[in-house]
Parts: C-alpha cells; structure tokens; sequence
C-alpha cells in the first residue's frame, strides 16, 4: 500500500499460477517510456504458494526457478526506467533495490515539505505471535524476535523533525485492537476468531507514545481483507484510540473490478493538512479502457476532523 501517489503513472497487470518449475514468460504491452514517467508493473506468480523472483526488460516481464522466496502475494516493481536482468541475484534484494528510498522496513522516510515522516514495520509479517520468514529476518536486520523488532521500529523513528508528525506504516496491524472476526485485525479463518494482530508493533506505539514526544495520528497497515472469509460480512476498517490515534486497515480486495468498458480501482485516501488529519477515504475510480478519462465512481467518508466515525474504540 502506498501512501503517496507519483504522478503520470502507468500501469498493467497479469496474474498467472504454475505447479511447475518450468520457465514462464510473460509479455505486456507497455507504454513507450518518456522522461519522468514512472511504469509500475504489479504480477503475481505462484509456486506452491510463494511469489517468484523476476526481471524487467521493458516489454518484457520474464519470471524462473529456482528463485527466492518474497513474501507478499503481489509484488510491485518500479521501473525508473528500467531494472535490468538480474540472473542468481536475491529476490528480495530485487525488490529492495527497485524500491530504493520508498522502502520504510525498520527505516525512515521524511517529507519535510508536509512536515511528516514516514516509519515503518517489520518487513514480512504475517500476523500473530509468531515471526514470520524469521531466518530472513535475521540475516537481513539481525531480528531474532518480538523483543528486537520493537526495537528496529522504535530506532527507526529516533531523529524525527521535532516538527513532523509520524505515519507508521506496517503489512499488518498491531495487537490490542480487538479480538472478534469482524475487528480490525481478527481472525476470520477460525471459530471465535482472535487477535492477529503484531505485538511488536503494538509495543513499539507504546514506547514511542511514552518515552518521546512524537505525534502519530495514524497508522496504516493491511493483509486484514475487508471481506470475511466465509461470506462472514465485512471487517470494521477503521479504529480511533482513545488518545485519537486512528487505525486504518487498506486491505480492500480485489482492489480492481474489471468490466467490458472500465476498470474500478480502490484506493485508501489520507487528507491532512499542517501535519492534522482531515479526512480518510474509500474512494473507488473509474477508468475507461476506450477512453482516456477517469471518473470518481463512489467515494466512503471513514473519519473527518469534525466527527469521530461510528467505528470502534481501543
């Protein structure tokens, strides 16, 4: 989930499922690059349940084994504007490199025009109290558990701009949220759901709000789909604490509804102004696929600044 959009955005999309080790490959049409244009290629491959490694040639999306693990089921590659092929290389340090700066796993990102900063969560989490990818995790950030990775998050936000507020940004949300299916971060798989949410980042909000003087207003996390397993209704995406630091879940899914003559896509959109929040949304676009138009399609008011929403309270 993005937090900020980049501007003349292109995009394209093929999903595709192996039970081979055989080579695919995958052809996409893509737009000719021109200068200062940014082309996001979102595919997902699978193997046995695990995501594939791959290179981007322009045109060309190629995909082979054996790869290296990567831990979301959709993973995005940005081409600024090309990744060129990287044969043998970790498939994780792919995505890191392809990323660049915009990658907030226990690191930093500051916007000092907007007066705001960025933190980030544990990379590869999975929910629940168990460390998921934990050799990954050690290898890579020397994070052998909960303990140590409330640790990385807290580090990373130490040196904030006094005058910056933080967005914590994490795959998935922190504990103490609720225990019920249709919570924020509630087992909807199983009877009597529970919490699934990340200790460690619940103890990381915890020291930041206790031992520094940092305002976060919000974290932003998803893997929690807004649809219940089951048919079991929908989840409740949006928590105002009692010190008004507001939850929100962005796991809307599918994201894009395809129809014969648009797409709709959903996006998870965060107003502020001076650092304050002033309004969150569900906000559903309309693009034409024989015209080049976009229309806002239906728009959620969750939270404004001048009503709490009818959520639920921590």
């Amino acid at each position: 989930m993005k937090l900020f959009m980049l501007s003349k955005v292109e995009q394209s999309t093929r999903e595709v499922r192996v039970k081979t080790s055989s080579e695919i490959k995958i052809r996409l049409r893509v737009p000719t690059l021109k200068e200062g244009v940014v082309i996001q290629i979102k595919v997902a491959i699978t193997t046995n349940d695990l995501p594939l490694t791959a290179t981007i040639e322009k045109s060309n999306f190629q995909a082979k084994q054996p790869l290296e693990l990567i831990y979301s089921d959709v993973f995005a590659l940005v081409e600024q504007p090309s990744v060129k092929g990287l044969r043998g290389k970790d498939a994780v340090q792919l995505q890191l490199e392809s990323f660049g700066e915009e990658h907030v796993g226990y690191q930093r990102l500051d916007f000092h025009s907007l007066k705001l900063s960025v933190v980030g969560g544990r990379p590869f989490s999975c929910g629940g109290e168990r460390l998921f990818r934990k050799q990954l995790l050690t290898k890579r950030y020397g994070v052998d558990n909960m303990k140590e990775s409330a640790k990385r998050i807290c580090e990373a936000a130490v040196g904030t701009p006094k005058d910056h507020s933080i967005i914590l940004l994490a795959h998935n949300g922190p504990t103490g949220l609720g225990s019920n299916m249709n919570d924020i971060c509630g087992r909807d798989w199983v009877r009597g759901g529970g919490d699934h949410g990340d200790p460690d980042l619940a103890v990381a909000i915890s020291q930041l709000k206790g031992s520094t003087k940092y305002s976060i207003p919000v974290v932003v996390f998803g893997h929690m789909h807004k649809e219940l397993a089951f048919g079991n209704g929908q989840r409740k995406m949006i928590v105002v604490g009692d010190d008004n630091t507001i939850y929100l879940n962005g796991a809307i899914v599918p994201r894009v509804k395809r129809f014969s003559h648009n797409t709709l896509r959903a996006f998870t959109l965060i107003d502020s102004k001076h650092g304050k929040l002033q309004k969150i949304t569900e906000t559903w676009v309309s693009v034409s696929l024989t015209q080049d138009t976009t229309t806002i399609e239906e728009e959620h008011i969750l939270f404004t600044n001048t009503n709490i929403p009818n959520t639920s309270s921590v």
